[in-house]
């Protein structure tokens, strides 16, 4: 029963507050084979050093990758993209390397030798996935920042979902795969500083005198909002079901044709219950019961997003329509 209500959740919200979200949300990479923002805001990242390589549902290219020495992505350096309190971010990230070193996610305000802007790493005593801000100070400790750090540890080799949200000092939240695990607050940095510096996705300096730290592993579809995501939303880019890894190999199912014009075929030694295809803005176009051929008439040209849904678990494709 707890599926099936999950499920109807996401029929009732999903166009609903998907338009809402695309007004308060400042950037979404995909990472398709690109740092492209897919949000009308279009706010495209500079690379440096990354690679393409599979995402979590065995899609070529299509999540981006950190060798941990120096790779990362720039976002553009702009007022708009550091904005006050209250933010949320969302991601999948698959880390290939546990020291705090490597675990530098993200820096909304990247600048060497001075603790600000928002930013996500791990504690170095626990390992434990923590959400932070700095207050402008020229110096990293307890006094120019402040954290919240939760019960979760993160894991090597494995995709997990975060979303984190900050909406003040002493209120934010980091949810892992849909769930809270609670945590703990430390800091008493002030307000959140940004400095003229753009956001970086990848490295963030963590000590004084010495090169920044950066990110090893991949990282899929970045979101990054200036508001609080409801828990309806939350439930939205939320899905606790079972991956279907652990039913039959995720690389036996296919679309095919893939770019398709009028239909696509779905190949797969599973039968699901449902499908729904998703455009590029995050809103259902089409929400069917399961068919193995699949007519996609009057769906424009595009990037979609194919949901193949049974009871127990859910399987996402992306299709690209002629």
């Amino acid at each position: 029963m707890r599926h099936f209500f999950i499920m109807f959740l996401g029929f009732v919200f999903s166009v609903s507050f998907a338009q809402n979200n695309q007004g308060s949300l400042l950037l979404h990479y995909p990472f398709d084979g690109n740092a492209l923002d897919v949000s009308s805001n279009e706010y495209h990242a500079e690379e440096f050093q990354v690679t393409y390589v599979e995402d979590r549902f065995g899609n070529p290219e299509s999540a981006i990758y950190f060798n941990g020495v120096d790779s990362y992505i720039n976002f553009p350096n702009l007022a708009e993209l550091k904005p006050d309190l209250p933010l949320s971010f969302a991601f999948w990230i698959k880390y290939e390397d546990l020291n705090y070193t490597n675990t530098e996610l993200f820096n909304t305000s990247f600048e060497d030798d001075r603790s600000s802007g928002v930013y996500f790493n791990t504690e170095i005593s626990t390992g434990n996935l923590a959400i932070n801000f700095g207050d402008g100070s020229p110096g990293y400790n307890p006094t120019t920042r402040r954290s919240y750090v939760t019960n979760f540890q993160a894991e090597i080799d494995s995709w997990v979902q975060v979303i984190a949200i900050v909406e003040s000092a002493d209120d934010m939240k980091i949810y892992v795969n849909c769930n809270n695990y609670g945590g703990n607050y430390s800091g008493s940095g002030g307000n959140l500083f940004y400095s003229n510096t753009p956001g970086s996705l990848g490295r963030r300096d963590r000590d004084l005198g010495v090169p920044a730290n950066y990110f090893k592993g991949a990282i899929d579809s970045f979101r990054y909002w200036d508001k609080v995501l409801t828990s309806d939303e939350i439930q939205y880019y939320c899905d606790p079901r079972l991956s279907v890894d652990s039913v039959v190999s995720n690389s036996q199912i296919k679309l095919f044709p893939n770019p398709a014009i009028d239909f696509f075929e779905i190949i797969s030694p599973v039968i699901f219950d449902q499908i729904q295809i998703y455009d590029a803005t995050g809103k259902l176009v089409l929400n069917e019961s399961y068919n193995k051929k699949q007519h996609i008439n009057g769906l424009k040209s595009g990037i979609y997003i194919v949901n193949l849904i049974s009871d127990d678990y859910v399987v996402r494709r992306k299709l690209i329509i002629k």
